[in-house]
């Protein structure tokens, strides 16, 4: 159960990485 449950966190986690790494910040970096 323990490694059906952690998948889905993984791949969502890639993905919100990609997409983070993907797409600049809205604001510049101070």
């Amino acid at each position: 159960m323990k490694k059906t449950y952690e998948k889905p966190v993984l791949i969502r986690r890639g993905k919100l990485s990609a997409i983070v790494a993907g797409s600049p910040p809205p604001a510049p970096p101070p």
